[in-house]
């Protein structure tokens, strides 16, 4: 199994989880909001259980693209004999993925509800000081994923240049 291959399993598992995460979205939101008649909310949960699904689709079907976007092309061979870097590079992208997993959803999640607490009002006019920290933090640590999964492969070489010097 090549690096690229074990990322692309892992975008699969990816694609799975969004579409799990849309079905709140696209069922259960719209449908308590409709009944406090907060039709606007409504449509855009429906927007983002929609964005939701369709990268999981896109994710789906291309998971070998992405992968070799994310892992450097290697040579394919059935057994997984490759140097640390490359190991460090699939693992290092593999945890800025999971870590998407986490901050990603949960980011919109919580903009979704500050938004549905505002009401007319700015919707981070209404946050407290906790809010506003979670809003940073949880940028922050999207923003550490989305580094780890695109730039995967510069930190594998800084992470694995001892060993090289080693040999």
């Amino acid at each position: 199994m090549s690096p690229q291959q074990l990322v692309g399993i892992a975008i699969r598992m990816f694609s799975i989880l969004l579409a799990v995460m849309s079905i709140p979205y696209l069922t259960g939101i719209p449908a308590a909001l409709r009944s406090h008649e907060m039709e606007a909310f409504a449509s855009t949960s429906l927007m983002i259980g929609l964005s939701f699904l369709v990268f999981a689709i896109i994710a789906w079907f291309f998971p070998m693209i992405i992968a070799h976007k994310l892992v450097p092309k290697t040579t394919f061979e059935n057994r997984f004999d490759t140097r640390p870097d490359e190991v460090a590079t699939v693992a290092i992208a593999i945890i800025g993925l999971w870590s998407a997993i986490h901050a990603g959803p949960d980011l919109v999640s919580y903009l979704f509800q500050a938004s549905l607490k505002s009401g007319s009002n700015s919707m981070f006019m209404s946050l407290g000081a906790e809010g506003k920290a979670d809003v940073f933090f949880l940028l922050l640590e999207l923003m550490i994923a989305l580094f780890f999964v695109f730039k995967a492969h510069k930190i594998a070489k800084f992470i694995t240049k001892p060993f090289s010097e080693l040999d």
